[in-house]
């Protein structure tokens, strides 16, 4: 056990703290795609949706004359359309996986930051006293914070392939307000890690928190318009 560890979060502890990047990620975005998805089957309530109810109670009227008026032949033909108009709705619940494989490819990219920046913050600011954790927080706020919002951003759309234009539109759009939440969620988060969380394992500390942010980050990207 104390080799694995050794191995894990020692010798190859930025193989661990990549990988571990890219799937709190990915994990992330799993979740608000999942949280979506149950928001608008089950909290929704638009004009639309009522309408829908309304053409399924039509639609179940028709079947029920059909079956009346039809012989079996007619009877299995509806039920077979039915059932596919069930299957088609049920095909629109599943992920967007290359949607989730962009999120996990930014967390990889993002994860050699990570633990080369924190693992200067503890040589330049040692020690857990208050006046090193402020600091250590603060820079994390001013310098870690934006850098990383920008590889999120910006590497997204390269993955996509958009336009230069585009790119920066979404950017210009979508960085202020998303670094507002983030001087909201990051630095009470930073504190706990700078007091209590050992050195080597910082960057997962910050990977785990990132299952929840990253919820927001995808909400952003692809759901808030």
């Amino acid at each position: 056990m104390n080799f694995i560890k050794s191995i894990v979060f020692g010798k190859y502890l930025i193989v661990t703290n990549t990988v571990s990047c890219g799937l709190m990620m990915g994990i992330g975005d799993i979740l608000q795609q999942r949280s979506e998805q149950w928001k608008r089957k089950y909290l929704q309530v638009s004009a639309d949706q009522e309408l829908d109810i309304m053409d399924d109670k039509k639609n179940t009227l028709f079947f029920v004359q059909c079956s009346n008026n039809f012989n079996n032949d007619n009877q299995s033909n509806q039920l077979v359309n039915l059932t596919n108009k069930f299957e088609d709705d049920s095909t629109s619940s599943g992920l967007d996986v290359i949607r989730t494989r962009n999120m996990t490819m930014i967390g990889i990219i993002q994860g050699p930051f990570h633990h080369y920046f924190y693992g200067f913050l503890d040589k330049f600011l040692p020690g857990k006293t208050a006046t090193s954790v402020v600091k250590k927080t603060f820079l994390d706020q001013v310098i870690a914070s934006p850098t990383c919002l920008s590889i999120f951003f910006f590497g997204h759309e390269m993955l996509e392939q958009r336009d230069l234009r585009l790119i920066y539109g979404e950017i210009l759009a979508k960085l202020l307000e998303t670094y507002k939440v983030d001087c909201c969620f990051w630095p009470p988060t930073q504190i706990v890690n700078f007091l209590f969380i050992p050195i080597q394992y910082r960057v997962i500390y910050i990977n785990l928190m990132n299952v929840f942010y990253n919820i927001f980050l995808s909400h952003t990207k692809y759901d808030a318009e």
